[in-house]
């Protein structure tokens, strides 16, 4: 498969936000910033940065949320007005948190997610060129930029993070399921493969496992793996190029930006 991912500018920022800290991320370098205050101080994190890395070099910024699972609505079943109500089986409502939604457009979906009330007010207060995505959003869109395949029936496209399991299946080119699992090792993350596959009733000769980058850190998952299924593909690797990529909780997002 080509690496068609799109590689972020040399004059943009984008700023990755989990639940403890930041990560700035530039085509050279990744800075991550804890974060312990419910990240009440990210405003005051955002202009330290900017006012060292020179505000005027930066033309844009890209804000990307990992702070909870997001769940795809089809477009002819989303209603902006009910969007709380799609969240319900993933997340309980937070007073502090607000409903965000991004537009899939090539398989028509809507990805619905919550972001943390007072980032949204401070980025507002930022006078650049500012886009606002969930990390779910650049997985999928990274995935369609890929070539499916037609022949083989299903492909399961695994993006490891620190701690978690996304998954995202495609029959025959269409989109069919995406989950995020929480797991600590090795056997947690063979049971939820192992359960995704006899959920679908899917046949070895007929599945293909696809990693979203080859990551030094996780081989021993792909080894886990190995064992038990030998059609397994890699795309994109690790970037080495980019300074301190082994601080960012999710490596393979490091350099993407849609």
């Amino acid at each position: 498969m080509p690496n068609r991912s799109k590689i972020i500018n040399k004059k943009a920022l984008s700023i990755h936000s989990f639940v403890d800290g930041f990560s700035f991320c530039t085509k050279s370098k990744i800075d991550f910033f804890s974060s312990s205050n419910n990240q009440k101080n990210f405003i005051d994190i955002l202009n330290g940065y900017l006012d060292k890395e020179e505000k005027d070099f930066i033309e844009s910024i890209k804000f990307i949320s990992f702070h909870n699972p997001s769940t795809f609505v089809p477009y002819s079943l989303f209603d902006k007005s009910r969007s709380k109500e799609y969240l319900k089986l993933y997340n309980k409502e937070k007073k502090d948190e607000i409903v965000n939604y991004d537009k899939i457009e090539q398989i028509n979906q809507i990805n619905v997610y919550t972001s943390p009330r007072h980032i949204s007010n401070d980025l507002k207060k930022v006078n650049l060129n500012l886009e606002n995505f969930h990390y779910n959003t650049l997985l999928l869109n990274n995935i369609l930029s890929l070539e499916l395949s037609n022949e083989i029936e299903y492909q399961l496209f695994i993006h490891l993070q620190s701690e978690a399991l996304d998954v995202f299946l495609f029959q025959k080119k269409q989109f069919k399921f995406n989950n995020r699992f929480l797991i600590s090792n090795e056997d947690e993350f063979l049971y939820y493969l192992f359960f995704i596959v006899e959920q679908f009733e899917m046949e070895t000769e007929g599945l293909e496992i696809v990693f979203l980058g080859k990551i030094q850190r996780y081989k021993t998952y792909y080894k886990a793996l190995n064992q038990y299924h030998n059609n397994i593909k890699f795309v994109d690797g690790d970037n080495n190029k980019i300074e301190n990529l082994l601080t960012h909780p999710a490596p393979y997002l490091a350099n993407i930006f849609s």
